[in-house]
């Protein structure tokens, strides 16, 4: 993932597996390192939150399936948990549906806990070449809102896909084995109180 603010492109991040690269280039501030749970998140709740349109994931479906439902308004509304593999805990969830089944706002939330840590809100529907998704997708998380206007939706070559980032000199890069490195992490998904160590 690249993350432009304009023509600035201001964040870089890979997650292959449990395996998170992240940087934040205008700080040249990032993390590097395997997700063990401890940094409050596993990488297949990552990996949801961060394509949240996509509920295809076995274990996804399986907890959907398991959630309660109620009608809520003009849909929907399911209630339920996700399991955190990493010992890092659950994430209550709550999804709500239109009449139609398609996805107006999902909010994840720690078991336990009464803060929301990510919400997500859907646009209406829409046919691209690979299928039906929202015309755009909103983030909320750590006082942050990032929003995604989808212009178009095509399967992806692999040739062309990039996993590696370069890694400029002067930045800190700190490691998921260290406090310093869970603590910018829990930070950036809003899980902390307090700043990143340094």
């Amino acid at each position: 993932m690249i993350g432009y603010v304009g023509p600035a492109r201001v964040l870089d991040a890979s997650l292959q597996g449990e395996s998170l690269f992240l940087v934040i280039r205008r700080y040249g501030l990032g993390v590097s390192g395997t997700l063990s749970g401890e940094e409050g998140v596993d990488g297949r709740i990552l990996r949801f939150a961060a394509t949240p349109w996509d509920f295809s994931a076995p274990w996804v479906r399986r907890e959907i399936e398991r959630a309660s439902v109620r009608e809520s308004g003009d849909g929907w509304r399911l209630e339920g948990v996700f399991r955190e593999r990493g010992g890092g805990g659950d994430y209550r969830f709550t999804l709500e549906l239109s009449a139609r089944g398609e996805p107006r706002s999902l909010s994840l939330t720690r078991a336990g806990g009464s803060r929301e840590v990510i919400g997500v809100r859907y646009g209406p529907e829409r046919r691209y070449e690979a299928g039906r998704i929202p015309s755009w997708i909103e983030w909320t998380f750590s006082g942050s809102v990032v929003t995604l206007k989808v212009e178009d939706h095509a399967a992806t070559d692999p040739a062309k896909v990039r996993y590696g980032t370069q890694v400029d000199p002067g930045w800190t890069i700190f490691s998921l084995d260290e406090p310093g490195g869970r603590s910018l992490v829990r930070w950036l998904l809003g899980l902390s109180e307090g700043g990143a160590e340094r």
